[in-house]
């Protein structure tokens, strides 16, 4: 009977010890494919290989992130909506995830509910992180006229954040937020002003800070 018991202790150990090098190898593999990526093909490649492998998949998929694209691009756009879909739903509590998605949602064309949705996760899961904030502030400025009710209540404790920037990003946000309203018909300028005085912001401080 001890022996029986020693036995299958053993089997169980090397058990756990075998899958423990097999997920180690995969992760070293990982790492060394990492070290060739010098081309869009490349990254591309990496992220169809390990996007779906446990530990490594987030950052397969970021590899095939890190470039910029020209947004008039519709097949690279696409592509990385795909991508930043993907890495939304391994990392759902990514408010940055969330409002990238909601970005490439609406240059791809996408159901305006779709925008709005990814919208509302990047505010519940990050209401108060600094710099995605600022970033979602100034891309819900550019919406503004589109927005849903509720989703405006929100952008404006967004954009009313970060028109006091502690950060070079929210510094460099309230340049964008300026440009962004400039796009905005005078209707929804007024709008955001009186909201933003409603919550609080002095009349002078939008003023000051973003030229209405």
């Amino acid at each position: 009977m001890r022996a029986d018991s020693r036995l299958w202790t053993a089997i169980v150990v090397i058990g756990i010890c075998g899958f423990a090098v097999a997920r180690g190898v995969s992760i070293v593999h990982f790492a060394l494919a990492l070290v060739d990526v010098d081309s869009a093909e490349s990254r591309a490649a990496i992220a169809k290989s390990w996007g779906g492998a446990p530990d490594v998949a987030s950052t397969a998929l970021q590899a095939d992130l890190n470039y910029q694209i020209d947004p008039s691009d519709q097949m690279a756009a696409e592509h990385r909506r795909q991508i930043v879909s993907a890495l939304a739903l391994i990392e759902p509590m990514s408010s940055s995830n969330w409002l990238s998605l909601s970005g490439l949602q609406l240059i791809t064309d996408q159901p305006m509910d779709q925008v709005f949705d990814s919208l509302e996760l990047s505010m519940l899961t990050g209401p108060n992180e600094g710099d995605v904030a600022a970033e979602r502030a100034v891309f819900e400025a550019s919406l503004w006229e589109r927005l849903p009710a509720d989703l405006k209540n929100h952008a404006v404790l967004d954009v009313a954040t970060m028109m006091f920037p502690q950060t070079q990003v929210e510094a460099e946000a309230v340049g964008k937020l300026r440009a962004a309203l400039v796009t905005q018909p005078d209707w929804a300028r007024n709008e955001l002003r009186e909201a933003l005085v409603a919550s609080g912001v002095r009349p002078q401080d939008i003023e000051n800070r973003l030229g209405f």
